[in-house]
């Protein structure tokens, strides 16, 4: 669904990043993250988080089943693994830290690879999980016809097996995976077109509208519609609730 054109999903994943890594990198810091550690960043993406790991001394192992935007970044302390952690094994026993950021959203076994990925911790270890609850979605505009797709764009994203309110459940995920839960937190965003983050969203709605329309959930007329309203760049929306775990092994 994502990342057939390389420089659309590389846009996309920055606006990622550019909207969500400083909470990230703050609860990395709270936790003390520095020389001597072992992080297992998962669904590296652009890599962002994973070169900030590694400035504060860290080592890092960073995976993603598309390792194009990090294979740059291997290096004494940075190993790049291409790996599906549906059926790929990971080290028991091995990580300070563990990091995962809208990835268990979209696997449907989302709650026993979570249970696979608290094995890696090392005693005392933590894992910060971010997902979306996208209850909070909104553009701030009345237009039907982008109202109307992008309501269509996230039933079909539903229908294909992604959780979009995971978030909201993170906390009792962790629970159930024999974790202490030690925090929790959220976080919306309003912005507008000219935030980099932006693109993030718009993009995301831009690839999925093809299937889409395949399958009749849309009509064309108002994905047209909903793509030129995109076009004038004065939008502003607010994003889905960034839902933050914290768990830590016993």
């Amino acid at each position: 669904m994502f990342g057939a054109d390389a420089e659309r999903e590389r846009a996309r994943l920055a606006g990622n990043e550019a909207l969500w890594d400083p909470g990230s990198q703050s609860i990395f810091a709270e936790l003390g993250l520095g020389p001597g550690w072992h992080c297992l960043e998962v669904g590296a993406g652009g890599g962002s988080l994973v070169e900030w790991m590694a400035d504060r001394g860290a080592a890092v192992t960073a995976v993603d089943i598309d390792t194009r935007f990090i294979e740059h970044l291997a290096s004494d302390n940075v190993d790049v693994h291409c790996l599906d952690i549906r059926t790929d094994a990971l080290p028991p026993g091995e990580f300070d830290l563990v990091h995962a950021r809208l990835v268990l959203q979209h696997l449907r076994d989302r709650e026993q690879i979570l249970n696979q990925l608290a094995t890696t911790l090392r005693p005392g270890g933590s894992i910060v999980v971010e997902e979306f609850d996208w209850t909070y979605f909104g553009w701030e505009t009345m237009n039907p016809a982008l109202n109307a797709t992008t309501r269509a764009v996230l039933d079909y994203a539903e229908q294909t097996g992604i959780a979009l309110n995971f978030g909201r459940r993170i906390l009792h995920a962790l629970h159930q995976a024999g974790l202490v839960v030690v925090g929790g937190q959220g976080s919306v965003q309003i912005i507008d077109s000219a935030c980099p983050g932006f693109d993030f969203f718009e993009l995301t709605i831009r690839s999925m509208l093809q299937p889409v329309v395949e399958v009749g959930a849309v009509c064309e007329l108002d994905a047209d519609a909903a793509i030129a309203r995109l076009d004038r760049k004065d939008l502003r929306l607010h994003t889905p609730m960034m839902v933050t775990g914290i768990g830590q092994r016993r």
